[in-house]
This record gives structure tokens, C-alpha cells and sequence, in this order.
């Protein structure tokens, strides 16, 4: 049975640029996630990452290790795994969310400021996810 492995971080201010940042991850994410069926999503905004990945628990531990060792993350947070009956992210390999209004609207309702990943629980991460595939599945 397929996981969903989500997880935030901060990124790690370097010299290089943020857009070759995130194009590099995509890249490279989009050629490994496709050729393992994995599946999913990034947000990025205020200086933290959030991924959400589905597929192969296997695959993704090693994929997670990966991602722990990139020097372009610190301060990573690893939420509860969750086994799935249905990926939900089916339509990408890797997609990265754009639509900044409608996740800071939603970070505003949950008593926030600005986007905070870290402050996801159980309750308000199935909501977050799902405003993701929404505004995705709108740009498609």
C-alpha cells in the first residue's frame, strides 16, 4: 500500500539563486519521481519548503534520506506518514504550487500571518492538502 511522506523546511540562504534553486529540485525530482511512480507536490514561501510525496514506502525512505542530506534544507520536520488508498497527486510527478493568495488565505484562517508550515497538524494538514490539489487540478 502506497504512503504519504510530507515533511517542512527551511531553506538555506547560499549564493545561489532561489528560481535555479526549486527549478534544480524540480528537475530532478520530476526524472527520479518518474521513473520510481512516486508522486508530489511543493510549496515554497517566506524561506520554507513544504513537499508532500506518494508512492513505494521503500522508495520514499530512501528518497527522504536524500532530501535530509541536501544541503539546500536545514531544519527539516518529518510529519506522521500516513498509508493511502488513492494517490492523490496522480497528475504529477512533482508539481509546484504557485497560487500564493489561497494558501495565505488559508494560513490567515488557521491564525497565521504568513505561510507556516511547521504549524500543520492532523487536522488542518488533510485541508492543506487538498487546497494544493485544488488549485493545481485549476491550473491544469
Amino acid at each position: 500500500m502506497p504512503i504519504q511522506l510530507c515533511y517542512a523546511s527551511t531553506r538555506v540562504e547560499r549564493d545561489s539563486d532561489l528560481l535555479q534553486d526549486l527549478k534544480d529540485i524540480l528537475s530532478v525530482a520530476r526524472d527520479f519521481n518518474h521513473a520510481h511512480q512516486l508522486y508530489g507536490v511543493l510549496y515554497y514561501s517566506d524561506g520554507m519548503y513544504f513537499q508532500c510525496l506518494e508512492g513505494n514506502k521503500e522508495i520514499l525512505e530512501v528518497l527522504f534520506e536524500r532530501i535530509q542530506q541536501d544541503r539546500r534544507h536545514m531544519n527539516i520536520h518529518r510529519f506522521k506518514d500516513h498509508e493511502i488508498d488513492k494517490i492523490h497527486f496522480s497528475k504529477w510527478s512533482m508539481k509546484y504550487v504557485k497560487n500564493a493568495t489561497r494558501i495565505s488565505r488559508f494560513f490567515e484562517k488557521q491564525g497565521f500571518q504568513k505561510f507556516q508550515p511547521y504549524q500543520l497538524n492532523e487536522q488542518n494538514m488533510a485541508e492543506f492538502l487538498s487546497l494544493l490539489v485544488k488549485i493545481e487540478n485549476a491550473n491544469l
